[in-house]
């Protein structure tokens, strides 16, 4: 079974690389690490590819795993596997649909009615202050779209405030910025679901006493949880919907204990993984290759 992991300059040395690998090293796989920018794209093909120069035969599978370089040239590789009929995890549209945040609230908005999304409004070069106050209740929560880690998320206390740090966030992170309703109930508290292969993996609480953040990256901490089945229908939907085959769906918690949706991620940082190996649980990593080997069984 030969799996490609696809990586990019800024992923390649992460710690989460050497986890993930060690992951299916334990359970029988080698990983094959791949730099995209080594992939030669090229039409007709003949059932191999050119890595280096050198022809290669098919994988079984490539993982996307080029955080931090998500361009066109590595979308076209991701795509160009999956024009071959290569199991890819994720695909191209799936890593596009699940960064951009305004895009899933949208495409969950349209075909997911009854999962709950907090007020959400775009801004633009002409939104006003007077058009802000009538859309959002303060303080809110303001972000790119793009963003990840909580980089490029902060409060936000009146509309004034909105529109100087969405000029600020757009020339710092080049990216288009919205409002979010704050969930107060939420504070620092957030439930992540780990989707792989359409099928629920485990979830847990990142909690963060210090911020409105949850993070792990601006120092929240990871609880494990046991959701109810509605939560697991619900994050199986969302990840079914962007075509999500390995990552995670994020809800924060309602005044009433209800989850409304925060965001999605196509592979999501393995911090989890340690907390639930201190607590005693299998690591949830092993689950995620048996379901992958199972997945590329299926295709076979």
């Amino acid at each position: 079974m030969e799996i490609y992991l696809l990586l990019g300059e800024k992923s390649a040395g992460l710690k989460d690389i050497d986890i993930f690998c060690n992951a299916f090293e334990k359970n029988g796989i080698k990983l094959k690490k791949v730099m995209t920018d080594t992939i030669d794209i090229s039409y007709p093909f003949n059932g191999q590819i050119t890595i280096n120069k050198e022809k290669h035969p098919l994988p079984d599978a490539v993982i996307s795993a080029y955080f931090g370089n998500i361009n066109d040239y590595n979308l076209y590789v991701t795509r160009y596997f999956e024009s071959m009929g290569v199991l890819c995890i994720n695909t191209a549209d799936c890593i596009i649909d699940a960064r951009d945040k305004l895009k899933a609230i949208l495409k969950i908005s349209q075909n997911l009615p009854d999962i709950k999304i907090p007020d959400t409004l775009l801004l633009s070069q002409n939104t006003t202050a007077e058009f802000i106050n009538k859309k959002m209740s303060f303080p809110c929560i303001i972000k790119i779209l793009n963003g990840s880690k909580g980089i490029g998320v902060e409060l936000c206390h009146s509309a004034q405030e909105a529109i100087k740090k969405s000029k600020e966030f757009k020339e710092k992170y080049n990216d288009r910025v919205m409002l979010q309703k704050y969930i107060e109930s939420s504070k620092g508290y957030d439930i992540r679901f780990i989707i792989c292969g359409g099928k629920y993996i485990v979830s847990f609480i990142r909690q963060n006493n210090e911020s409105f953040l949850s993070n792990v990256a601006k120092g929240g901490e990871i609880i494990p949880y046991t959701p109810k089945d509605e939560e697991i229908k619900a994050a199986q939907s969302i990840a079914s919907l962007l075509n999500i085959n390995l990552g995670s769906v994020d809800f924060l918690k309602g005044q009433n204990n209800e989850l409304i949706f925060c965001e999605a991620n196509a592979m999501p940082g393995l911090n989890y993984t340690q907390a639930f190996i201190k607590a005693g649980f299998d690591n949830p990593l092993n689950a995620i290759v048996n379901n992958i080997k199972s997945q590329i069984n299926n295709k076979k």
